[in-house]
């Protein structure tokens, strides 16, 4: 089918800047529904706006206008980009901008993934008249929690690639004096990225500087879930939203918990609609695993066509969604189950009704006998309690961490996302390792994931992590899934609270949610450590915020954890029949 591009269309916003789109019509006079995608990546760039979801040669195909739209700030579009923060209003402005033009029938979709998604969230929470539905993939809610901090804890891989990545799209925009000089330091950040996220302090690596990236170092300065980050939660706007949603999320993405966290806050207050008829597609990927020829892989793991994330897999769930709502087409809403995700142990996909589907929480309680350290200690994890036992310690220093091995990770040049084998760190003396006897029968888990500790430090703060482990009967040994507290927050992520050395508390490490199948045979895992660099920020064990650690703040502590019948530590998995 023939069709038409225009180039370059301005679309005022509300505030007189102008933003720019690419437009792709179907080549016969009409009026059609039409799909809004809105960018900082470059809109004419055929990888940004071609391989993660839909490419937009195919909407006028399938009887579709698409626009796909610079944000603000970005390429061809004018104004200053701050993440997140214009967002809605201009989400908001562009859908009606699109209603009204003499293409369009009224009735508008919106999708994308990543930050790409955010544009999705803000837009949908802002309520435009005209937005009839939307597709947010691999994407967050809750800026704070699950995109910039996890647990408290600074997601230093992710965000210092990205704030490099945007920061050389900024550099033009230099003084020409200045300009050479950033340049060649982002230039050598990008190439050596490892080193610079090891570069103390952090909030000083060249190449973040505040004249160049404000919104990186207005991170660091908001550590806290406060004013800056609640106004865009788009968690906290849900009773706002009309307009359905198609969420779908990898179990290996960093985004992931944005999709549960929707979902939740949407069946908690959302209205009829956004309630009762959002959709929720989760496979086992990675965030950019739509990028790469192997997009059946995650890590190590191949799981073949069957949960390929490229465009052709997901593509027909987001036609089939936008053609039940902006076509009429409501008969391929029944081809959408409400609820659908892979088993990453079983390789299987399973319908749902709900999220999580219906089961019993399992506490599998640590035990030892005083040495858990590395995978060759006497951790166990037992479905007993604990009676009188030694408690567990070991030491963190911040400067020799855990090293990142995979996971829900988005640093490609340091390393590969997804499932990896963690033997080699289990043999460090700062990993506790708690392991089950061999399955004489599968178990699988689908749902939250927490583990529930009992803890002292030398330090007035530290850091905890956890990892839940599939131990395979050949020794292979893969990370499920993994979470982070800084202690400073265990009470609340609003406000820290420093602990008084050799203090006895009570912690919970929130592991986010998975769908997984433990094998007969296998061993069901936890490792507890206190770091996972370069993923995650180090503590300096220091009531010094860690971005503005030096080398001589950093601080060994002395962590333990405690397992007794008056300090019960457990891992509770959601376990479905």
């Amino acid at each position: 089918m023939q069709f038409y591009v225009e180039r370059d269309v301005p679309i005022p916003m509300r505030d007189g800047v102008i933003l720019r789109a690419d437009i792709y019509r179907p080549s016969e006079d009409g009026e059609y529904p039409a799909l809004l995608t809105r960018i900082p990546y470059n809109k004419s760039s055929a990888q940004s706006t071609g391989a993660p979801m839909v490419n937009p040669i195919q909407g006028p195909e399938r009887g579709y206008v698409i626009v796909v739209q610079d944000t603000r700030g970005r390429f061809t579009s004018d104004g200053e980009f701050v993440p997140f923060y214009t967002e809605a209003d201009d989400g908001y402005d562009s859908v009606e901008w699109v209603a009204k033009q003499e293409w369009c029938n009224g009735k508008v979709g919106i999708y994308g993934n990543s930050y790409l998604g955010v544009t999705v969230r803000q837009a949908v929470v802002s309520n435009p008249p005209h937005l009839e539905a939307a597709v947010a993939y691999l994407t967050g809610a809750n800026y704070h929690q699950g995109w910039t901090y996890t647990g408290g804890a600074f997601e230093l891989g992710f965000n210092h690639r990205w704030a490099i990545k945007l920061a050389l799209g900024a550099v033009s925009g230099l003084e020409e004096s200045k300009r050479e000089i950033a340049k060649k330091h982002l230039t050598y950040a990008a190439a050596h990225l490892q080193e610079s996220m090891s570069y103390l302090p952090h909030r000083n690596a060249p190449g973040l500087e505040r004249e160049l990236v404000s919104y990186y170092q207005d991170w660091l300065d908001h550590p806290t879930y406060d004013e800056y980050w609640k106004s865009i939660d788009a968690t906290q706007k849900a009773s706002a939203v009309s307009a359905p949603t198609l969420d779908i999320t990898g179990w290996q993405d960093l985004f992931s918990r944005g999709h549960m966290d929707m979902y939740n806050a949407l069946q908690e207050s959302g209205k009829d609609i956004p309630k009762n008829e959002q959709r929720l597609l989760i496979g086992p990927w990675a965030h950019e695993s739509y990028m790469g020829y192997a997009n059946d892989r995650v890590g190590d793991k191949v799981f073949g066509p069957i949960a390929s994330s490229a465009a052709g897999f997901v593509g027909p769930f987001i036609f089939s969604w936008f053609d039940a709502w902006l076509k009429g087409e409501t008969e391929k809403l029944k081809e959408l189950p409400l609820v659908r995700y892979f088993d990453i142990g079983s390789r299987e996909w399973t319908n749902a009704d709900a999220w999580p589907p219906e089961g019993r929480d399992v506490k599998y309680y640590l035990h030892s006998a005083g040495q858990a350290n590395t995978r060759f200690g006497n951790g166990t994890l037992l479905l007993d309690t604990p009676d009188v036992q030694c408690p567990d310690s070991y030491q963190y220093d911040p400067l020799d961490p855990v090293p990142t091995m995979g996971g829900r990770i988005q640093m490609p040049e340091v390393q590969e996302a997804g499932v990896k084998d963690q033997s080699v760190i289990e043999e460090r003396e700062d990993v506790l390792v708690y392991t089950t006897p061999r399955l004489d029968r599968a178990v699988t888990i689908a749902g939250p994931v927490e583990a529930k500790l009992f803890i002292s430090s030398s330090a007035v703060d530290t850091d905890f992590t956890a990892k839940l482990v599939d131990v395979e009967p050949n020794g292979y040994c893969g990370n499920v899934t993994e979470g982070i507290l800084r202690a400073r927050y265990r009470d609340s992520m609003e406000e820290a609270t420093f602990m008084q050395p050799g203090d006895v508390y009570e912690i919970s490490v929130d592991l986010w949610h998975v769908a997984h199948t433990f094998k007969p045979g296998h061993r069901i895992r936890l490792e507890i450590s206190s770091s996972s660099f370069p993923r995650w920020d180090r503590n300096s064990n220091t009531e010094v915020h860690p971005c503005d650690a030096a080398r001589e703040d950093m601080q060994i502590a002395t962590n333990t954890i405690y397992h007794e019948s008056d300090k019960e530590s457990f891992l509770s998995l959601h376990v479905v029949e």
